[in-house]
C-alpha cells in the first residue's frame, strides 16, 4: 500500500513540475502563479498545499532532482567538473525551457538558483582535488568558474546551442582547469584536469 502512495505521490509532484515548466515557457517564472499551475496541472489548491508550500518550493524540488541528477554524474569523475557535459545535455533536450529562462528577464531568478546549484557542485570537485587554500580562496574560485559556465551556458543557449555539447564540455574544461593549474604552477593533462592540485 505503501508503494502505491508513494507512486501516486511521485505522480502528483512530477504533474505539478511539468505544469510549472510549461508555464514558465508560456509567461516566464515571475508571471506564473500557483493558480496558473494547478490549472495547468488540473490539481486542487489543496493537493498543490499538500506537496508544495509555494511555487519557489516547487521550483526547488525541480532543480534539486537536476542537481541529484549532475551530482551522480560527478561522482562517476569527481574532480573533473563533471557536471559540465552533463548540464549542457540537459539543456539541449530541454531546450524550449532553457530558452524561456534565459531570452526573458524574468528568468534571472532562476538563473541566480541554478548558479548557486552550480557552485556546490563546483565546490565539491575543488574538494576532491585537494584545494587546500584558505575558505575564501576556495570560494573566490567555486564562484569564479560557476559564473565562467554560466556565462558560457547563457552565451550558447543564446546562439541556438549550435555547436555539440561535448565540444563545448571540452573547451570550458580546458579552460578553466587549465587556469585552475597555471594559478598554482602545475599541468592539467590533455583531458582539462589537474589530479593533483595538492598545494591548493
Amino acid at each position: 500500500m505503501k508503494r502505491s502512495t508513494d507512486r501516486r505521490v511521485q505522480r502528483t509532484r512530477q504533474l505539478l513540475q511539468d505544469a510549472l515548466i510549461s508555464m514558465m515557457i508560456e509567461k516566464g517564472y515571475e508571471a506564473t502563479t500557483v493558480q496558473d499551475i494547478i490549472d495547468r496541472a488540473n490539481v486542487g489548491r489543496a493537493t498543490f498545499y499538500a506537496h508544495f508550500a509555494d511555487k519557489e518550493t516547487l521550483l526547488t524540488s525541480r532543480l534539486e532532482d537536476l542537481r541529484n541528477s549532475l551530482s551522480e554524474r560527478q561522482r562517476q569523475a569527481p574532480g573533473s567538473l563533471g557536471f559540465s557535459l552533463a548540464m549542457l545535455e540537459h539543456a539541449r533536450s530541454h531546450l524550449p525551457v532553457w530558452s524561456a529562462i534565459v531570452g526573458r528577464d524574468s528568468g534571472a531568478l532562476v538563473l541566480q538558483r541554478i548558479q548557486s546549484m552550480i557552485a556546490a557542485l563546483v565546490d565539491v570537485d575543488m574538494r576532491a582535488l585537494a584545494f587546500k587554500g584558505t575558505p575564501a580562496q576556495r570560494d573566490l574560485a567555486v564562484q569564479y568558474i560557476a559564473g565562467a559556465f554560466m556565462a558560457v551556458l547563457t552565451w550558447w543557449l543564446d546562439q541556438g546551442a549550435k555547436l555539440p555539447p561535448e565540444e563545448v564540455d571540452a573547451i570550458f574544461r580546458r579552460l578553466v582547469m587549465q587556469g585552475v593549474a597555471g594559478e598554482w604552477g602545475l599541468r592539467a593533462n590533455s583531458k582539462g584536469r589537474a589530479p593533483h592540485l595538492k598545494s591548493m
